[in-house]
């Protein structure tokens, strides 16, 4: 499937909800491709077990500092932000402060920009207030401190490294309950038509097993257990 338009990479992405990522990593290690889930440090902020997020990655990076920096390129940030994006903020290194921080005002201009979610190595805060705007937002802690003279954003839409997973702006980023995954947007097509086929096999193991069936045996007709 080389070469897809953006049109069947956006089918995909919203197809996509159907999966989750436990299922998501199985394909990619079958595939034998780099494992792209984020630390299991980075979870949901909020408990939602049918929680299901996916966009395109849209890859930010704050640097430690111990001098006060403007935050006009965090601004200018959020009002880039595209549409479908799911942005990512990378520490350089862990910063006492919030990666996510200003969390509603932050939440509310990505939403209005079409952003489906955030996911950060590091602290998020103003959690009521992400919690009224009802946008996703993965992260390591919740925290109090501001970022200022402590952090900065560096630079926006490009690649970064997100603990040991590197991420490039266009990849496919993926968020329930479980955790976080990354899959290259050249590997996509493929992922996807693997997961198509993972989830049929998981699904007709289920009902048997449901129906009183023998795993082995199961296992033995589908392979997928």
């Amino acid at each position: 499937m080389a070469g897809f338009d953006s049109e069947t990479l956006l089918k995909m992405v919203h197809d996509i909800h159907h999966f989750y990522s436990p299922l998501i990593s199985d394909v990619m290690d079958a595939l034998g491709l780099q494992s792209g889930v984020l630390d299991h440090s980075v979870q949901a902020l909020f408990e939602n077990p049918m929680l299901k997020v996916c966009g395109i990655a849209f890859p930010c990076r704050v640097v430690p500092t111990n001098e006060y920096v403007e935050i006009d390129t965090l601004l200018e940030m959020l009002d880039a932000i595209p549409e479908h994006g799911f942005v990512l903020v990378a520490a350089d290194e862990d910063i006492d402060a919030a990666l996510w921080g200003r969390g509603g005002l932050m939440s509310a201009r990505a939403k209005v920009r079409g952003a489906v979610g955030a996911a950060v190595n590091g602290g998020v805060r103003d959690v009521g207030q992400i919690a009224e705007h009802g946008f996703p937002v993965f992260g390591t802690y919740r925290c109090v401190k501001d970022i200022r003279r402590r952090g900065f954003m560096h630079s926006y839409n490009v690649p970064i490294d997100i603990g040991h997973v590197r991420v490039n702006p266009g990849d496919i980023i993926f968020g329930d309950a479980n955790g976080v995954i990354a899959i290259r947007q050249g590997d996509f097509p493929t992922v996807y038509q693997e997961l198509v086929k993972a989830l049929g096999e998981e699904t007709a193991t289920q009902r048997g097993l449901i129906a009183g069936g023998s795993a082995k045996a199961l296992f033995s007709e589908h392979g997928r257990f």
